[in-house]
């Protein structure tokens, strides 16, 4: 008790605390600093064809290297505390060598997480900011790491899933999308008026859109039904754009086609009662 009370204990103690709290202050800041130098390095990058770098790629690898200087310098902090309470770090850290093997026969699922993940990060299959489609998920990766990536789909719910359980990815954000509307035209309608007005939609559209990148154009009749014949349209895009591209050529067509007086086409529900009527 006497030791408690004795004023080389409390020096002792205030001593420890002291350090204690610098190295909790230093590697706080050691992390700010090392977030900034990191966002600053990978930005940096983006744009370079030859690093294969991009904003959406700079920002991914920025993301996980932030979490790998963090991590270890917790590590580092934790040892160093450890130290100040005169902890055999040495033998702590062998014993974690050992349990962490142990556990590593138990823990595969875990272990081909990692695996996945970094072979997702390395050939570089998708990066935060894409839109993707994996299993019966399908959403804007918002985090992703070497363990677990992060989904917000269009509901706003977010999907976690474990990197190990992603077998098949669909990435609708590299490369230009294709944009393609089906026009079913009536039999009776003449056919070169109505390929005229759909060359002028197209025409239009491509001169108010900045999201086409090339077309829209005309295919031609790709398929003949029993009451109309459909034509076919199709546009390249820029990602995820091509549901406002037809939205707006579909609008175009309904317009020009009512001014012009083109006639729809019959359901078959109509054309039946029509021949019922006109055998009567």
């Amino acid at each position: 008790m006497s030791d408690f009370l004795s004023s080389a204990f409390w020096l002792q103690f205030g001593g420890k605390v002291v350090r204690i709290a610098a190295i909790i202050l230093t590697v706080s800041l050691t992390v700010r600093f090392a977030r900034v130098v990191i966002e600053r390095f990978f930005l940096a990058q983006a744009g370079f064809k030859s690093l294969n770098m991009n904003e959406k790629r700079a920002r991914t690898l920025s993301g996980l290297a932030q979490s790998i200087a963090r991590y270890s310098l917790y590590f580092i902090a934790s040892v160093m505390v450890l130290q100040e309470f005169s902890i055999d770090t040495t033998s702590l850290i062998a014993g974690a060598g050992i349990v962490g093997l142990a556990l590593g026969v138990g823990a595969q699922s875990l272990i081909r997480d990692f695996m996945t993940g970094f072979f997702i990060i390395l050939e570089d299959q998708y990066a935060i900011g894409d839109y993707i489609v994996t299993g019966d998920i399908a959403g804007t990766v918002e985090e992703m790491g070497f363990r677990v990536t992060k989904l917000r789909d269009g509901n706003g719910v977010l999907h976690i899933i474990p990197n190990g359980q992603i077998s098949r990815v669909s990435n609708h954000t590299r490369g230009t999308m294709q944009a393609v509307v089906n026009v079913p035209v009536s039999y009776e309608a003449d056919l070169a008026q109505v390929m005229a007005l759909l060359n002028q939609a197209c025409d239009e559209v491509a001169k108010e859109l900045a999201e086409v990148i090339e077309g829209p154009k005309v295919v031609g009749v790709v398929d003949l039904r029993t009451y109309d014949l459909v034509i076919r349209l199709v546009a390249k895009t820029v990602p995820l754009e091509q549901t406002k591209v037809e939205a707006a050529l579909r609008q175009r067509i309904k317009e020009l086609f009512a001014a012009a007086q083109v006639p729809p086409p019959a359901t078959s529900a109509i054309r039946d009662l029509t021949e019922q009527g006109g055998k009567r």
